[in-house]
């Protein structure tokens, strides 16, 4: 445990003698991530294996990925690991992890825990996060909340162990938790589409709020300051992606219209398909509510698919002809010329990353502009759409 925390002083996600960098070294990992799942990608697609530190013959590689500045999967198909693979393998979807130390770091830094605020965390996962603030703040200061019941009563069972006692509940993340309100900070570990509006009104004056926010195709975390009902701040300038909320919902979908328009462009749809995360977040900010995969046709030929909420879709090939590449569009909008064209307006203001933009978040309206709030470029977030708690 002692060379993750010198690792993360080296890289300068921690400082040394601080209250954070010491809480780091007194939390044990371990005790929060006593099994979790690796994964390959495969033809049937994501593929887990089981390692159990409880296991004698597993504890050496158990504890080289713990204590090591790894994102490690806890949860898939919303069950924890060891029961959902009980043979050591398996597939599913993974729905919860322990976040990599080096952003936990990072984004507890961002909290200015130093101040002693009051905390409430969107997303207890292992419990390990809600430990290292009740390390630097005391239990009373520190409120978490997951969608998930078991996680709830594992975290709540390690943090016991450990002697730390937070209020931790199951609860939508949408919601917040008013019944412990008003927060200094609220800070989550998984992305959201939009500010959930009922956050706004739970954050005390000066507060503020510290979110992914992230659609189907890309974003990025922003840190919003609360003042007279209105949150309001700019993107973090180091890049950080979490899992969507569990809970996530956006307006009811329609059926896809499968005729449409075919086209060419010269725009490549791979820098939203390969991790290129400023062009992603220039197309979600395009598209609004739009997912993008990366699929392929029956007879191989491989595309980025967008599909709106609205049943707007858009198909383009991935491999250029003449230096253009296909396009099929429809439904009630046009989703790829929005990309081209908020792709035409980023290069004509200098190509610039995310921490040149900001939100804007009331409970009524949210916007995302460019440099000012008061400048004349703005779009819109998906509209708040939040679920039954």
């Amino acid at each position: 445990m002692s060379n993750l925390v010198d690792e993360l002083l080296r890289d300068g996600e921690l400082e040394a003698g601080t209250l954070l960098a010491e809480a780091f070294r007194t939390v044990d990992r371990g005790v929060f991530v006593p099994a979790f799942a690796l994964h390959d990608l495969t033809e049937q697609g994501v593929r887990y294996r089981l390692v159990d530190g409880r296991l004698p013959e597993q504890r050496d590689e158990w504890a080289r990925h713990v204590y090591s500045n790894e994102t490690l999967i806890i949860e898939v198909n919303g069950e924890p690991v060891a029961r959902v693979l009980p043979g050591g393998t398996g597939t599913g979807r993974w729905t919860s992890s322990s976040t990599m130390p080096s952003l936990m770091a990072r984004h507890l830094r961002e909290l200015d825990l130093e101040a002693g605020p009051r905390v409430l965390e969107i997303g207890v996962g292992s419990g390990y996060n809600s430990a290292i603030m009740c390390e630097v703040l005391g239990d009373q200061h520190v409120t978490s909340i997951d969608i998930s019941p078991q996680l709830v009563h594992d975290a709540s069972r390690n943090l016991a162990s450990q002697g730390y006692h937070p209020s931790v509940a199951a609860r939508d993340g949408h919601q917040g938790y008013p019944d412990r309100a008003p927060y200094d900070r609220i800070t989550s570990t998984t992305a959201f589409t939009h500010v959930p509006p009922g956050w706004i009104g739970q954050v005390a004056p000066e507060g503020m709020i510290l979110v992914n926010i992230a659609g189907g195709t890309g974003g990025a975390v922003v840190k919003l300051r609360v003042e007279d009902g209105v949150a309001e701040g700019r993107f973090l300038r180091q890049w950080a992606g979490f899992m969507p909320a569990r809970s996530h919902r956006l307006r009811e979908r329609v059926s896809v219209d499968d005729t449409g328009d075919q086209g060419r462009t010269k725009l490549d749809p791979k820098g939203m398909a390969e991790n290129h995360r400023v062009e992603a977040f220039i197309a979600q900010l395009a598209t609004v509510d739009a997912n993008t995969v990366t699929t392929q046709t029956p007879d191989g030929v491989p595309l980025l698919f967008m599909e709106g909420a609205d049943g707007a879709w858009a198909e383009v090939e991935t491999n250029a002809v003449d230096g253009e590449y296909r396009v099929d569009q429809g439904g009630p909008r046009r989703l790829w010329d929005q990309v081209e064209q908020t792709h035409q307006w980023w290069q004509e203001h200098g190509r610039p990353d995310w921490s040149a933009f900001g939100i804007t978040a009331t409970p009524e309206s949210q916007t995302v502009w460019f440099e000012s709030p008061d400048g004349p470029d703005h779009w819109a977030l998906p509209v708040p759409v939040t679920s039954t708690p």
